[in-house]
């Protein structure tokens, strides 16, 4: 069911990417990432506490509350990779394995409900209850993660069996909770509010799939629970969980329509930003869109650092207030994931490419830079500056960025193309083959490019049954971008930040950017970064390492820097290296910030001092600007 005003949806087909960037990437997370991720959860004990749930043990519980969900949004990513075109058949057997285990421990609890600590440790404490804690355990949250690896799971395989698990829950959660005289328990972690909806969507777009199923599900019901999920925060009278009071860390302190920006936990709250504009979508609502909106415009506007990272500060890993932007900020990689997920479901509800901006600079930024090029340590945390003791780790006391990791890489392809009423966007400029199942029938389209190296990209209609609208995002980082069909050049109409281009089978789609170094700046209000600037290039953020540049990396760069770009297919995987003067007349070198922490230890810094730029408090032309380019230097 599609909001009236939904401007676009996923594509109805088969995406496969094929690019020369991003192919050896995702071949590092299905091959090495995903493996490391599943034996690194089952080391921590997460497989032996479903087990001790199954057996009927107590107090044996290892590791944390919410490794059961951890466990399940690695088999989501895992399934969105099987889904898009990788073969495992051990990754498949082992989530079978793992399916049979959690579903032997869903029995054994009773009913539908299964969260492995607090049944081990907690068994009278469910949902925060008789003295427990909603905030630590964790409950509803790896119930939200089963219903998403359910719903993936099935939709990679057609199996069933893990998706009957989350029914199950789903059934006992829609029974338990609401408004009196059900229980009064709202998520201390707003993941399941978005995950429910996805369960929603999947029984509503396969009507014939439930009377296939051993477990009947109760549609209407999740569909009120998901609703109360969304709309219960700060209100707190018929509270039946502790804490009652949830406050900013929890997105807790206000009903939503009263909640004007984004403050607490990062990751709590971008997942339930999420979950308030996918619930606008389900139930057709533009006021409560318009609250999601009011959010993410004060996140994009005063709250998003230039890496596409969110949550400033290190206490309660939360945001900080208005232009609080520190170089040394805490930036977890799951909020980022946060992030992207609220701007593609706020692409999808208001059709403004402005958003896939938001998913772009966190994709090639602070999301590749969160795990290692080997694919086998992880960031926490991703400050833009590093004395040198910020190092990737192998396994972390909270791992909760690695399954995250996979479940963004493994959307990957589905984030590529959307389709509205009048034809295709394409939203991420990445090589590749689409078959795509349209209002206007089957479309057939091949996409190459050089980016992020180069400014090229060419889009052919192999296959179209009649006439459709191409519309190309028209990239926030673009210098002047050319654009041609069928070789020769185009100035079209430009329709929410999307080029728009009318074209039949055969076409050919171009286009080309100088891919400039840039200087951003941020708005002045940005006390760390006053005087300073930041390196750009295409969609990329690059950053200067001690090892490049005899261990400094807070020097002054000239007025007149002189940049020059070399392709180093021998450094970092292969990268384009911007080297330029400095103030004093030496040389310094820069690398993408994806690629940090790869070779020796060292110090790192995104924002560099500028020689000539004045600290000021002048906010002239910088209405709803975060950022601006300081001065634009074409390389050719």
């Amino acid at each position: 069911m599609h909001f009236p005003l939904e401007k676009n949806t996923f594509v109805n087909g088969t995406v496969r990417i094929r690019d020369d960037f991003w192919d050896p990437k995702l071949r590092t997370f299905f091959d090495v990432t995903l493996p490391d991720t599943f034996n690194k959860l089952e080391k921590d004990g997460e497989i032996e506490n479903l087990k001790d749930v199954a057996t009927g043990c107590r107090d044996t519980h290892r590791g944390n509350p919410w490794n059961d969900g951890l466990l399940m949004e690695t088999i989501r990513g895992a399934s969105d990779y099987l889904r898009r075109g990788e073969k495992s058949a051990e990754i498949e057997k082992r989530i079978d394995g793992y399916t049979e285990v959690f579903e032997q421990a869903q029995k054994a609890a009773g009913g539908g409900f299964i969260s492995s600590y607090t049944e081990l440790d907690r068994h009278d404490q469910r949902f925060g209850e008789n003295g427990g804690s909603i905030l630590w355990q964790h409950d509803l949250y790896n119930s939200g993660c089963l219903f998403e690896a359910g719903v993936h799971y099935y939709l990679a395989t057609r199996k069933t069996r893990l998706l009957c698990c989350a029914l199950r829950s789903a059934n006992e959660l829609a029974a338990l909770i609401g408004p009196p005289p059900k229980k009064w328990i709202v998520p201390g972690h707003e993941l399941p509010s978005y995950a429910l909806i996805e369960l929603i969507e999947l029984l509503e777009d396969e009507p014939g799939l439930l009377g296939t199923l051993p477990v009947k599900a109760d549609v209407e019901g999740y569909r009120a629970l998901v609703h109360f999920w969304i709309h219960g925060r700060g209100h707190y009278e018929n509270r039946t969980n502790h804490p009652q009071y949830m406050g900013e860390y929890s997105q807790d302190h206000a009903p939503i329509e009263a909640q004007f920006q984004a403050v607490g936990h990062a990751v709590r709250a971008t997942l339930y930003y999420t979950g308030v504009t996918r619930l606008a979508m389900l139930e057709n609502d533009p006021e409560l869109l318009k609250s999601a909106l009011r959010i993410y415009n004060n996140i994009v506007e005063r709250k998003l650092h230039v890496n596409g990272g969110i949550g400033a500060t290190h206490f309660e890993e939360k945001f900080g207030e208005d232009y609080d932007l520190v170089n040394s900020a805490y930036l977890e990689t799951c909020a980022t994931v946060g992030l992207i997920f609220f701007a593609e479901s706020l692409s999808r509800a208001a059709g403004d490419a402005r958003y896939f901006d938001t998913v772009e600079r966190g994709l090639y930024n602070l999301m590749l830079s969160s795990v290692t090029l080997q694919g086998d340590s992880y960031f926490y945390q991703n400050p833009l500056i590093s004395d040198g003791t910020a190092h990737h780790w192998a396994w972390h006391t909270c791992p909760c960025c690695p399954p995250m990791i996979h479940k963004t890489f493994g959307m990957l392809d589905r984030l590529i193309y959307a389709e509205d009423g009048d034809g295709i966007l394409v939203n991420l400029f990445i090589g590749g083959s689409a078959e795509l199942h349209t209002a206007r029938g089957k479309v057939r389209l091949v996409s190459e490019t050089g980016l992020p190296w180069k400014g090229c990209y060419r889009l052919t209609v192999e296959e179209a049954e009649q006439e459709l609208m191409l519309r190309l995002r028209v990239p926030f980082w673009a210098d002047g971008p050319s654009y041609t069909l069928n070789g020769a050049p185009m100035e079209t109409e430009i329709r929410d930040g999307y080029q728009v281009f009318r074209v039949t089978q055969g076409d050919v789609i171009g286009f080309t950017d100088l891919l400039p170094v840039r200087r951003v700046e941020a708005h002045p209000y940005v006390r760390p970064d006053q005087g300073r600037i930041a390196l750009s290039r295409g969609p990329l953020i690059y950053c200067v390492e001690g090892v490049d540049n005899h261990g400094e990396t807070d020097f002054t760069l000239s007025d007149t820097p002189e940049f020059r770009v070399e392709m180093r297919k021998d450094l970092l995987g292969g990268v384009a290296v911007i080297s330029g003067k400095r103030s004093d007349g030496e040389l310094f070198r820069a690398v993408p910030l994806y690629a940090w922490d790869n070779r020796l230890a060292g110090s790192m810094n995104v924002w560099l001092r500028q020689k000539g730029k004045a600290v000021d408090f002048d906010t002239a032309g910088w209405q709803r600007k975060l950022y601006r380019y300081y001065e634009e230097r074409i390389v050719k």
